[in-house]
Parts: structure tokens; C-alpha cells; sequence
């Protein structure tokens, strides 16, 4: 019965590639459950494949379960694995992260690298198990080592960071080199940041807009919206803000809505592209639902202007608490403007006082400046001159001209 459920496995594997006979997905499908009826947990795992794809057989993910239940049971851990997948995402079975994260253990213990991998995300994050970064740099080590690139990304990052492991930006680096080299497009992008940085490494501006264009061309989009920083600046490259805008689109296209920022910043401004402003608020806005804090500052600042959109300075209001909210400390500046002036919002010169200084600890001089401006004159407390001239100072450190000839 075994010989013949293994012949029936090399058969459908044959049929599913066309090697030898004509591709035929349902004949394959067919012989794979032939294959798992008679004991081999690879057919199986084949026909839970089929199944979860809609291959050959109706898209069905609840059957695809079974099947993968059914392998992993028989020994073979990709059903182990993709079962963990399935509880993951919640298709054909209940969502449960803790089931996912056991499956996932059997598969790293069965010798699978991709389940290490995916097990010490899960120790990383603390989904479906107690958080534990240490155990966490175990497992990526473990994938690492084995050769998934992902696993040398996930340590990487632990060791740039200093969670779970010592920090160590140089062991960062060569781990992001590592999987790089492997043919991960995210230690492409990783190593590329170090290299801009000169963290773990020398600085090197062509070294970090080579890797990043490595890693937009393997895929990975923030490597295309900061590849379009370095053309849009000229750091490690040429200048060239027409190609700054094709790889911010690329970038935004592709999900890194940081890409749409930028390349609003250049519509908004007519660098590198046709000046257009409603292009620009429809970027702003894109990168804003996406949950891109700059994003909702930017599209926040055109409708205080009236710019590309119809003047709402309430609506302006909105968008600059969730810019401020979600860590866009212009968000907070210009929020406190409102309160202050009461546009768009209730005239509060409280609220605008803590708006400018929680700019001004996010390092936005003009909210240094304002604030400054509160203690000198007594605007919504007691002077305080000493106060005032620390701030006057801070925002003229930073750029506010005004600022240098008020202290």
C-alpha cells in the first residue's frame, strides 16, 4: 500500500509539473489524494496546496485544513506550517495565534526554517505567546543559520536595537549583508539605512543608494522611497528629482505609503514633476488613510491654505491632531496655531501652550518659538523671561530667524 500511495505521489508530481506527460492539475489533484488516502502525508500536504489555491480542484480552505491537519499529523511539517498559516489569517479554520504559534514550533522542530523564522516573530511581537525577544534572537539565529535570509534580517534588527540580544550595530550589518546577499530585498534596505547612517559602518552615501536599489529592484518599496531620497537630495547620487518621483511612486504604488508623501512634496511643489496641487492633496491623503503621520500633516496644511482643495481649516484641525497623535510633531505646531487663533477650532490658548511644547520637544523650532513667545508675554499663564529665553534660543538654534532677535 506504501510503494503504491508513493507511486501515486511521483505521478501527480509529474502531472502538477508537466515533466515527462502533459501538465493536468486535476489529474495531479486526483493522484495526490490517492497518494494521501494510502498513507503518504506528502500527498496530502500536496492536496491541501491544490486546495488552498483552487489548483486543479475548487478553491476550498476549510478542505485544505484537513489536509494539512492530516500531514502534519503523518510527519511532514510543511502541512505543519501551512496549517499554522491558515490559523494566522483565519482562512478555513478560527483565527488563533497560539495554535499557530505550536504549529509553527513543530515545524522549526521538524527541521523547517521558515517555521523559526515565523515562531520567533511570534516571540518577538507576543502574538499567541508570551513576549520573549531573547528566545526570540534564538529562533532567528536558528534560521539564520540554516539559511533564511529572514532569519538573519529578524536578528539583525534585535542586534540593532539591543532587544533580546546585546546591541551591536556592526553584527546588525553583517547580518543585514548576510541576508542581502541571500536575496533578502529587506537586509538590502536595512543594510542601506546603516550605510546612510554610518551605524555599524562607514558612511557611505553610494554604498547605502546601491543597496536600496537592490532592494527596490527585489521588491521592497521602502527601498524605492528611500532610493528616491538619495536622488531627490543627490546624496550618494547624482541629483535627479524626475527619478526621485518615478521611485516614489513605485514606492507608494507598492504599499510604502511614505513613497506618496514624498511624492507629493514634489507635485505640491512642481520638482521633478507637473506642479499640481490636487495631485499632491490626493497623495497626502492616501499616505493620511494608510496611517502615515506626515501624510496627514501635509494634506492638513493644504486645506489651511486653500491649496489643492477647498479652504477647511476645522478639517485641517482634524488632520493635524492625527498627525500629532501618530508622532508628526508639525502636526502639534501647527494644531497649537489654531487653538491659538481659534480658526477651525475653539480659541484655547492652554491647549495651543502644550501643542507648541510638545512640537518643540519633537525638535520643530517653530514651536520653540511660540512657546517662547507664551512665557515673554503672558499668554495663557505668568511670564517667565528665563523660560522664554531658553526657548527663544532653541528655536533660533534651529532656524527661526524671528527668534535670534527676540531673546
Amino acid at each position: 500500500m506504501a510503494g503504491a500511495a508513493q507511486a501515486c505521489f511521483d505521478l501527480g508530481r509529474l502531472y502538477a509539473e508537466g515533466r515527462q506527460v502533459p501538465r493536468d492539475e486535476a489529474r495531479a489533484a486526483t493522484l495526490l489524494e490517492k497518494a494521501c488516502a494510502g498513507g503518504k502525508a506528502r500527498g496530502c500536504f500536496g492536496l491541501g496546496v491544490f486546495h488552498e489555491r483552487g489548483i486543479g480542484v475548487p478553491r476550498d480552505e476549510a478542505r485544505a485544513a484537513t489536509l494539512y491537519e492530516k500531514a502534519c499529523v503523518g510527519g511532514d511539517v510543511s502541512g505543519c506550517f501551512s496549517l499554522g498559516g491558515l490559523h494566522v489569517s483565519g482562512l478555513g479554520v478560527p483565527k488563533d495565534e497560539a495554535r499557530a504559534a505550536t504549529l509553527f514550533e513543530q515545524a522549526c522542530t521538524g527541521g523547517m526554517l521558515q517555521g523559526c523564522f515565523n515562531l520567533g516573530s511570534r516571540y518577538e511581537s507576543g502574538r499567541g505567546v508570551a513576549r520573549d525577544e531573547a528566545r526570540a534572537a534564538v529562533l532567528f539565529e536558528k534560521a539564520c543559520t540554516g539559511g533564511a535570509a529572514k532569519g538573519c534580517v529578524g536578528l539583525g534588527v534585535l542586534s540593532e536595537e539591543g532587544r533580546g540580544v546585546a546591541k551591536d550595530a556592526r553584527r546588525a550589518a553583517t547580518l543585514y549583508e548576510k541576508a542581502c546577499t541571500g536575496g533578502d530585498a529587506q537586509g538590502c534596505f536595512n543594510l542601506g539605512r546603516l550605510y546612510v547612517r554610518g551605524l555599524g559602518v562607514t558612511q557611505d552615501g553610494p554604498r547605502a543608494a546601491t543597496l536600496q536599489e537592490k532592494a527596490c529592484t527585489g521588491g521592497e518599496p521602502l527601498g524605492c522611497f528611500s532610493l528616491g531620497i538619495h536622488y531627490a537630495t543627490g546624496v550618494g547620487v547624482p541629483k535627479d528629482e524626475a527619478r526621485a518621483a518615478t521611485l516614489y511612486e513605485k514606492a507608494c504604488t507598492g504599499g510604502a505609503v511614505r513613497g506618496c508623501v514624498g511624492l507629493g512634496v514634489l507635485s505640491e511643489e512642481g520638482r521633478g514633476v507637473a506642479r499640481d496641487a490636487r495631485r499632491a492633496a490626493t497623495l497626502y491623503e492616501k499616505a493620511c488613510t494608510g496611517g502615515d503621520a506626515p501624510g496627514c500633516f501635509g494634506l492638513g496644511r493644504l486645506y489651511t491654505i486653500g491649496l489643492g482643495v477647498t479652504q477647511n481649516e476645522p478639517r485641517a484641525a482634524v488632520l493635524y491632531e492625527k498627525a500629532c497623535t501618530g508622532g508628526a510633531a508639525s502636526g502639534c505646531s501647527n494644531l497649537g496655531m489654531l487653538y491659538e487663533n481659534g480658526a477651525g477650532v475653539p480659541k484655547d490658548v492652554r491647549r495651543a501652550a502644550v501643542l507648541y511644547e510638545k512640537a518643540c520637544e519633537g525638535g520643530v523650532a517653530k514651536g520653540c518659538y511660540n512657546l517662547g513667545l507664551h512665557y515673554a508675554n503672558g499668554v495663557g499663564g505668568p511670564r517667565n523671561k528665563a523660560r522664554s529665553a531658553l526657548l527663544l534660543q532653541k528655536a533660533c538654534e534651529g532656524g527661526v530667524s524671528e527668534a535670534c532677535t527676540q531673546r
